[in-house]
């Protein structure tokens, strides 16, 4: 295998491996940029940063097409649509992550004004496994030509900036039998643009003062809703007239009414179970907002439980 010196001494093998600035795939496509009117991209998927990162220069390449594979075959509906789910939920992690460093995602909504235009187009391949990587152009003048880089770059910053991939230049006629090959593969794909062009349009889409408003209010009282232990502290009427025992049979009769759908108080005469019911009924109706039906024997319907929840609970 030739080393890397071969590149000075006249070796048609160019390795980029991103080991260093000057063997960075992202320099090369930048450079590329320039001087192409399209470029075809074959990768496993993509993400924001690797477009962004080509700021200023992807935009004076006339077409990108990027065509994605997954991991496995796709040749069901069902599971293509699985495989493409993925795809979306990696592009929106990377935007999601891209908004930790760049707060007003700079240059996303030019991505997504190019996707909407076609000038950036998106295809599944889901005929067969396709797990190329490929960066092929389409020269702007014949006499400086295309160039292709085949290797193990995704179209992702790391795959083009930090991870060691191996990657290697192409230039000259052979180029034009990797865009014969990208153009039957293109074929065979599934137009996904819409759904990449969601997915990312999610990030950039202007909102209403009032929708930032409501949602600025939603995010700043999340969490602060009052616990039902704060409201037995702070608003209860009857959780401060309960003895500690009355409190732990209240407590109780809760914890197994939720794991088993229903609690019996079986107390003696005189310990206060209707305190411990009165309780139940405040705290259903106040705090959780429920309904409560009230079953009792007709000889306690008023001189007990009118009589104290008149006086207890009157509203």
């Amino acid at each position: 295998m030739p080393k890397r010196s071969s590149h000075k001494s006249g070796s048609e093998l160019f390795i980029v491996d991103n080991s260093a600035e000057e063997w960075k795939a992202l320099r090369y496509l930048r450079d590329w940029c320039q001087i192409s009117k399209a470029i075809d991209i074959a990768t496993g998927y993509f993400e924001i940063g690797a477009l962004l990162a080509l700021e200023g220069e992807w935009q004076k390449v006339g077409k990108i097409r990027i065509l994605m594979g997954d991991d496995v075959s796709r040749r069901t509906k069902r599971a293509f649509e699985a495989g493409l789910e993925r795809i979306q939920q990696k592009l929106d992690f990377s935007v999601e992550q891209e908004k930790l460093k760049n707060h007003f995602l700079s240059g996303v909504g030019s991505i997504v004004t190019a996707i909407a235009s076609g000038q950036i187009e998106c295809r599944v391949y889901r005929k067969d496994k396709f797990h190329a990587k490929a960066y092929i152009t389409h020269g702007i003048l014949e006499v400086v030509g295309s160039s292709a880089l085949v290797g193990s770059s995704n179209l992702t910053l790391p795959g083009l900036t930090e991870n060691i991939e191996l990657n290697v230049q192409i230039t000259g006629t052979p180029v034009a039998v990797l865009q014969e090959w990208f153009e039957e593969r293109w074929e065979e794909a599934e137009d996904v643009t819409p759904d990449i062009l969601s997915v990312v349009e999610r990030h950039t889409r202007s909102y209403s003062p009032f929708d930032v408003y409501a949602r600025a209010l939603q995010q700043y009282f999340e969490g602060h809703e009052e616990t039902a232990g704060e409201w037995e502290t702070n608003s209860s009427s009857i959780y401060p007239v309960l003895a500690k025992y009355q409190r732990d049979g209240y407590a109780s009769l809760l914890k197994r009414a939720e794991r088993y759908g229903g609690a019996f108080l079986c107390d003696g005469v005189g310990l206060g179970k209707t305190f411990v019911g009165l309780m139940l009924i405040e705290r259903f109706v106040k705090h959780e907002q429920l309904n409560v039906a009230l079953f009792v024997p007709k000889a306690a319907k008023g001189p007990v439980w009118e009589r104290e929840l008149a006086k207890r609970l009157p509203e």
